[in-house]
């Protein structure tokens, strides 16, 4: 059996001392205004880091041909359940946060079951399409060979755009699916049909919810104000105040930044400069340079499990890792793109920077079952 790849292991361990950093230097204002204490967010993270890192060590060190499904299995079932009942709890079980009900409650820390629901469709699919997708004779075929997975997992991400109201995790499931039926033997055809029928399901969701609709109103202002002699949208939103606020905090920062903690956007104008728009806060106070770290660390992380999946010798753990590897791609590459307005602002983490418990957890343990499976790899 090969050894697991340790340079893993050193990335995130560098990306989470990244993420501790600026849970303490990022949200001073929201501490203070809430009286929070001075290393109340800086403390959590490092709590959440800590045992999604034990699970990392844990799971890295179990036999992936005993434990690889058990646990995969045990993650989509139990996650899954739990994104059926989540709208059906009371409020002081699952509370209403932002207009939306998206965790579950655990004493004093929230729990969010999508995270974890993320990397029990991974599992499922890399299980599943390694038993049930090859090379058709026709198209229909195909397609009839698929339709099974979109009314199911079709059916969950109904439930989370309009019950948990949570579009942009169904965006990046959906993107997730395409990805990894290409990589399993899909038709190029089936691709770009696949990729025509979720931007279609997008433009539905938006269009029955017309706080979806005003935020890409809201998204054209901004554009238009900051790259158009002339608005083409009335009207402003003090959501996209936070845009705007991103993009001077990262013109701010400059090439070098503005120094560790000295940061002025995070003083109460960018409320969530520790999550959705940490980025943000990272280029203010580090400039280009330290984008460019983070975006250096971010990319050789996925190169590492891109390669675990190119040297797998099982078909499931080799969707499995492009499965994880895509997964931190798109929600980096969604959120670099948001806070720069080049698209939407969705509400994703960015993975093992933003602060929250739950996306931390679901990664370290991602990240434990591809370390996992890279015993069985071929690693240069």
């Amino acid at each position: 059996m090969q050894k697991v790849d340790h340079k893993i292991f050193i990335i995130v361990a560098i990306l989470m001392l990244t993420g501790a950093v600026f849970s303490y230097t990022l949200p001073v204002f929201l501490e203070m205004r809430k009286s929070m204490g001075e290393y109340h967010f800086l403390s959590r993270y490092i709590l959440f880091s800590g045992v999604g890192f034990i699970i990392m060590i844990f799971l890295a060190n179990l036999n992936p041909d005993k434990w690889f499904n058990k646990i995969g299995w045990g993650i989509f079932i139990i996650s899954s359940i739990l994104v059926i009942i989540l709208p059906f709890l009371p409020e002081s079980i699952a509370p209403i946060i932002n207009g939306a009900k998206r965790w579950i409650k655990l004493g004093p820390f929230k729990f969010s079951p999508v995270e974890f629901f993320k990397l029990g469709v991974i599992f499922f699919l890399s299980w599943s399409f390694t038993r049930k997708v090859k090379k058709t004779e026709k198209f229909i075929d195909e397609i009839k060979l698929i339709a099974p997975y979109i009314i199911f997992l079709g059916l969950f991400w109904v439930l989370i755009v309009f019950a948990l109201s949570d579009l942009g995790q169904v965006f990046v499931m959906i993107s997730l699916f395409i990805l990894m039926l290409l990589v399993a033997g899909g038709r190029l055809k089936t691709f770009g049909m696949m990729v025509a029928a979720a931007v279609g399901f997008v433009i539905l969701a938006i269009i029955l919810a017309p706080y979806r609709f005003k935020r890409i109103k809201d998204w054209l202002y901004t554009v238009s104000s900051n790259f158009l002699p002339q608005p083409i949208v009335e009207g402003s939103s003090a959501n996209y105040g936070q845009v705007i606020q991103s993009m001077n905090a990262i013109h701010h920062g400059g090439i070098f930044g503005v120094g560790l903690g000295n940061g002025i956007f995070k003083l109460g104008f960018l409320s969530d400069v520790h999550t959705d728009f940490v980025l943000a806060g990272i280029a203010e106070e580090t400039g280009a340079v330290g984008i460019a770290f983070v975006t250096f660390l971010i990319g050789f992380l996925i190169y590492r499990i891109f390669k675990i999946a190119y040297r797998s010798t099982k078909k499931e753990y080799q969707l499995f890792a492009v499965g994880v590897g895509s997964l931190i791609a798109i929600q980096f590459i969604i959120n670099g793109l948001g806070v720069t307005s080049l698209i939407p602002i969705k509400g994703l983490t960015v993975p093992f920077l933003s602060y929250g418990g739950s996306s931390l957890l679901a990664l370290c343990t991602a990240i434990g079952m591809v370390l996992m499976i890279s015993k069985r790899a071929k690693i240069a």
